[in-house]
């Protein structure tokens, strides 16, 4: 059973929530299903004296959420004790996101941040002691900001200079990789002490999916390259130089990594694999999830110890 703990307050114009999304299927109503992991030895023979890859499957799959509302990109916390996402409260016509925190012990959900701002995109902080989010503030701005984990308070905003952040990851304690919003979107690395600074463009025309690549010093994210082509690509960000890896499925864009390599991505209900140190030119598809998510998967994010994945399964449209 699915328990919110639920703290409502007086929200900013809804207007900003259009700010948050980019694409427009990203403020969609979904829910997040919690699935176990396991891997099976594949029939494929070797590839250049690898051992030939394992299949990823998925078991035991819970609801955790039940929501009426956008509720999205997950991330595991605390030793995968517990999971932070991003939920949009609606009250009186205006609407906003905050992060809220499930607890898999208690089964429970609470909401972390409870401001009068939109927040959104939770990710650990290099010290353990945080998490990073975009905060909305009142004039509309998204910026990269230091959340409390312990109250959800809003501490500091760690690059002033760059906006409008859309998604971010880690490089090390001080170094944040960015999807920076506009026309176009670009991939900018930035340094937190560096706070005039707005960070060196790296690529453009970036999607909103942006990880560290396992068992690796390089960082991944998705370009898009015409109408119809995702490609997955690296990122060193010593050399600051980026590198093709491998045409995503048509129809996908967003992905994640498992810690064994595996990055995995989703057309509609159906999941695919590709493991980066594979010469592989396509990804091998898995098992479908029509009955677990028949209106499709629109992100995914793996466990720390690669054991459990989150599933944000979209809702069914219903004719009104």
């Amino acid at each position: 059973m699915v328990r919110i703990t639920q703290f409502f307050k007086i929200s900013i114009s809804s207007v900003l929530i259009f700010l948050v999304a980019f694409f427009t299927s990203a403020q969609s109503e979904s829910d997040i299903m919690i699935a176990s992991v396991s891997y099976e030895d594949s029939l494929s023979d070797k590839i250049a004296g690898k051992p030939a890859p394992k299949i990823i499957k998925l078991s035991n799959f819970q609801k955790i959420t039940d929501s009426l509302s956008y509720t999205n990109q997950p991330y595991f916390i605390n030793g995968d004790t517990a999971l932070a996402y991003t939920q949009m409260i609606t009250s009186e016509n205006t609407s906003q996101t905050d992060i809220f925190v499930y607890d898999f012990t208690t089964q429970s959900s609470t909401n972390l941040s409870n401001s009068l701002s939109s927040e959104y995109s939770p990710t650990p902080t290099p010290d353990g002691k945080g998490l990073s989010v975009i905060r909305v503030n009142s004039e509309g701005k998204q910026e990269l900001w230091y959340l409390q984990s312990d109250n959800g308070e809003a501490k500091k905003n760690l690059l002033p200079a760059v906006e409008p952040v859309g998604y971010h990851v880690w490089d090390g304690a001080t170094k944040v990789l960015l999807f920076v919003l506009g026309k176009p979107q670009t991939l900018r690395l930035a340094s937190i002490n560096k706070p005039t600074d707005q960070g060196r463009v790296l690529d453009t025309n970036i999607g909103p999916s942006l990880w560290s690549i396992p068992d690796s010093s390089l960082f991944s994210y998705s370009k898009q390259i015409d109408e119809a082509t995702w490609q997955l690509r690296s990122v060193d960000t010593k050399k600051k130089t980026t590198a093709k890896l491998v045409d995503m499925p048509v129809g996908s864009y967003y992905y994640a990594w498992s810690p064994e390599g595996y990055a995995v991505t989703a057309v509609e209900s159906k999941l695919y694999q590709w493991h980066h140190t594979s010469a592989a030119k396509k990804w091998t598809p898995l098992d479908g999830l029509s009955t677990q998510c028949p209106a499709g998967i629109s992100r995914l994010r793996f466990s720390e110890k690669g054991d459990k994945i989150a599933l944000v399964c979209n809702h069914q449209m219903v004719t009104r």
